[in-house]
């Protein structure tokens, strides 16, 4: 009796330590006192050792079933265990403490919301779908509608996901449903209330508001390239990261190259980086890859794994553990080659785990500002791509290397002679194409292909197929312009090499804007299509530009949408011309540096090197 009476003159002065001691103390007299266990576990929770607490609480609540305030008590710790277990990426764990909480209580709605975070982020769809649903039948959230509607985009059903974006809405004006309801609209091409949404985000970023992806902006018409780099730094100053101490950096007997990436899978990142690996010269550097995506059964996954590098996965590490690991590695120059895309990892640079972090490939655009400080030392570009006076829309210093920023694999497949009429067209046809993503569509870019069409009759506008919605929408704008729909055709998903077999009956390559074509532009080049592109100043409008540089093909780039309409009806209206421009690309495609790998990845090495002798500090 005396260790309870100590216990609870501990607990009455806040010395909680001090009482869980004497109450087990008490414990060890009495192994059968539920009670003592109860006050135990109570102790534990204050203290914040959930997994503690609900061992005790546990135990008490087989001895007391019926006991309302017991079993909330083993619910709030069960739940509090899958929050760190979730923050800490850990979601198999985080799931099973839910699901133990939930078998409490199958009528929680924060509950049944947390396990179907954690089944989402496992990519577990199927799972999450249901239980976002449960949740919201018991109490109506605007979090609840909103990651119900990402949910329902992953699986494909984008009439849903619309739905619940806007009933979250509806409970809470929050911008950052507003920026994914905006980015679903741009997938389906889906214009409507389009422009006022993105006035309102651009508002949201003047004003310093709001969670706005960064992704997302960059094919948002008249969004300038000083607003992209302050949605991104809004977007990186809404991280926690974690306090990181770096050690002194050993010297490596040679420098050691890092890459980091959420795409070393089936991804396009393959065609433009694989032979850069492939050609690394691995008596001069060490080269590691770090991987942040999920483990899949593709031939690019597996040709990525087999590199004799080495390759961490990293995607269930905590921020500490990763940049511990990049450090460990003693990395000398981490490139990330992801940037805010889908699981990257790139504000690991803000903690400087490396040397030197640059910026490349995978994000067109900067990764702005961390606490006043780039979060990427370096961003990689070209003269065409950051000229001079556009430097100051950049966190990074700029690093240019001679020729185009971007790389290629050096053989594409060989292709195999096709007509029009196997892949559903006429042989008269004449095929406008343009096999980017349709997020990348903007309204203003597709009136100028139905101005195109509607000054070439017998021109067809070829599209990448993306989804029902995208497809259908289209075919009806379309039709109130005064096309008919019969005239815009989707080229179906395809493995890689159908894919670039089928670029041989296009005719001519028509790029999006803002965000222009980047490995589709090569793509086109590579089977002689010419690509008639548009240039802006932000880097996502220069990419193809970049491209049609390289290939000593300037007359492609075009300054405004008067002058790329023109362009097109022009050299579909005049065949000669348009023939002698094909065979000037097939000439080019054997004396540019554009499909050159090895050449590339020498002059990147130089460039690495370059910045290793420099005597350039990061901070």
């Amino acid at each position: 009796m005396d260790h309870i009476k100590k216990a609870k003159e501990h607990e009455s002065h806040g010395r909680y330590d001090d009482a869980i001691a004497s109450y087990l103390k008490a414990l060890e007299a009495d192994p059968k006192n539920y009670f003592i266990q109860i006050e135990i576990g109570n102790l534990y929770a204050l203290n914040n050792n959930f997994e503690e607490a609900s061992g005790y609480l546990r135990r008490a609540h087989r001895y007391f079933p019926d006991n309302a305030a017991l079993k909330n008590g083993l619910i709030f710790c069960l739940n509090a265990i899958g929050n760190d277990y979730h923050n800490g990426k850990k979601y198999e764990l985080a799931e099973a403490a839910f699901e133990e909480a939930l078998s409490f209580d199958t009528m929680r709605a924060d509950i049944l919301y947390n396990l179907a975070n954690a089944c989402f982020a496992q990519k577990n769809y199927k799972k999450a779908l249901p239980l976002y649903q449960r949740s919201l039948a018991i109490e109506k959230s605007a979090d609840t509608h909103n990651n119900l509607a990402n949910t329902y985009r992953h699986v494909g059903n984008f009439l849903k996901a619309r739905e619940h974006y806007v009933a979250s809405l509806s409970l809470k004006n929050n911008t950052h449903t507003l920026v994914e309801l905006t980015h679903l609209k741009q997938n389906i091409c889906d214009w409507d209330k389009l422009d006022e949404y993105q006035s309102t985000i651009a508002n949201e970023v003047r004003n310093k508001k709001g969670k706005v992806s960064p992704f997302t902006v960059l094919s948002m018409p008249n969004f300038t390239a000083s607003q992209q780099l302050n949605t991104s730094s809004l977007w990186a100053q809404q991280y926690q990261l974690p306090a990181f101490k770096k050690k002194n950096h050993g010297n490596n007997a040679k420098p050691v190259i890092g890459y980091l990436s959420a795409d070393f899978r089936q991804h396009p990142l393959y065609s433009l980086i694989f032979d850069v690996f492939k050609h690394h010269n691995l008596d001069d550097f060490t080269v590691k890859l770090f991987y942040s995506g999920f483990e899949e059964h593709s031939a690019e996954y597996k040709n990525f794994r087999q590199l004799p590098f080495g390759m961490h996965e990293v995607n269930t590490k905590t921020d500490i553990e990763l940049a511990t690991l990049i450090e460990e590695e003693n990395i000398d120059i981490l490139v990330d080659l992801s940037g805010f895309t889908q699981n990257s990892r790139s504000m690991i640079a803000a903690l400087r785990p490396a040397r030197f972090h640059i910026n490349w490939l995978g994000f067109a655009g900067s990764l702005g500002y961390f606490n006043h400080e780039p979060v990427c030392d370096f961003i990689l570009a070209d003269e065409y791509l950051i000229p001079p006076t556009e430097e100051n829309n950049y966190a990074e210093k700029v690093l240019r290397i001679d020729g185009c920023y971007q790389p290629n694999i050096s053989h594409r497949p060989q292709l195999k002679k096709i007509k029009k009429v196997d892949l559903g067209f006429q042989d008269d046809d004449f095929i406008f194409a343009s096999f980017g993503q349709s997020i990348k569509i903007s309204q203003e870019r597709f009136d100028s292909w139905l101005k195109i069409l509607a000054s070439v009759p017998n021109a067809k506008l070829w599209l990448l197929e993306s989804n029902t919605e995208c497809s259908n929408n289209l075919w009806s704008y379309a039709e109130k312009q005064g096309i008919a729909p019969e005239r815009i055709k989707f080229a179906p998903k395809v493995d890689y090499d159908a894919h670039i077999n089928r670029h041989q009956i296009i005719d001519i390559f028509l790029d999006t804007f803002p965000y222009n074509a980047h490995t589709s532009a090569s793509d086109a080049l590579w089977t002689t299509c010419p690509v008639i592109t548009r240039s802006g100043t932000t880097f996502a409008s220069r990419v193809a530009g970049s491209i049609l540089t390289s290939m000593g093909c300037e007359e492609l780039i075009c300054p405004s949408e008067e002058d790329f309409i023109k362009k097109a009806i022009y050299l579909a209206t005049h065949r000669t011309e348009l023939n002698l421009l094909k065979v000037k690309i097939k000439e080019k495609i054997e004396t540019s540096d554009l499909f050159k790998p090895a050449l590339f990845t020498r002059r990147l090495e130089s460039l690495y090197k370059s910045l290793l002798s420099s005597g350039y500090k990061n901070t």
